[in-house]
């Protein structure tokens, strides 16, 4: 894929990533809870990158043809996940929150992850794993919603900003 594409296609799912943020905080309920961050916590800025991931999976589907769509929706998700964790947390730990650093952190992960995706081909059909692939994300935003309203008393779910875990419901 060329630069540009890779390019057009990280600015894209950043795009959403901002939209994302801004959902429930806009609309709060249990639903937009499930799908968007309800803080400023790490982990549900995760979700946050993990939906963009997945709404764009689901954009391009329309777009392309691709037989494993499905597992690429996933692979999508989880790999920006990890890369997100592995550039963004040292940096984290040692300065603490810079804002204009944590967008180009996520601006790099999104284009990272559409990069590495174009190493894993669309050609060989894998059924099985593509249809896995599915109860995977469903099981992903299970887990989520569950950790959102029971959140582990951990950094990565702490809310700096704010001073409380999870959702505010939990805080009352």
């Amino acid at each position: 894929m060329k630069f540009k594409n890779l390019l057009v296609r990280s600015i894209f799912i950043f795009i959403l990533c901002s939209l994302c943020h801004f959902t429930y905080s806009t609309f709060p309920n249990f639903f937009t809870s499930i799908f968007a961050p309800v803080n400023e916590s790490i982990f549900e800025h995760l979700k946050m990158l993990f939906t963009a991931e997945i709404l764009f999976s689901i954009i391009i589907m329309v777009k392309e043809k691709d037989n494993n769509k499905y597992l690429r929706a996933l692979l999508r998700g989880y790999i920006s996940i990890f890369i997100l964790l592995l550039l963004y947390l040292p940096i984290y730990y040692f300065l603490g929150e810079i804002m204009i650093l944590t967008f180009i952190i996520l601006f790099v992960t999104i284009f990272l992850t559409e990069y590495i995706l174009t190493f894993l081909g669309k050609k060989k059909h894998h059924p099985y794993l593509n249809i896995a692939s599915v109860f995977l994300i469903i099981i992903t935003y299970m887990l989520f919603t569950f950790l959102t309203y029971h959140p582990i008393k951990e950094k990565l779910f702490w809310d700096s900003e704010n001073k409380k875990y999870g959702i505010d419901i939990l805080n009352k």
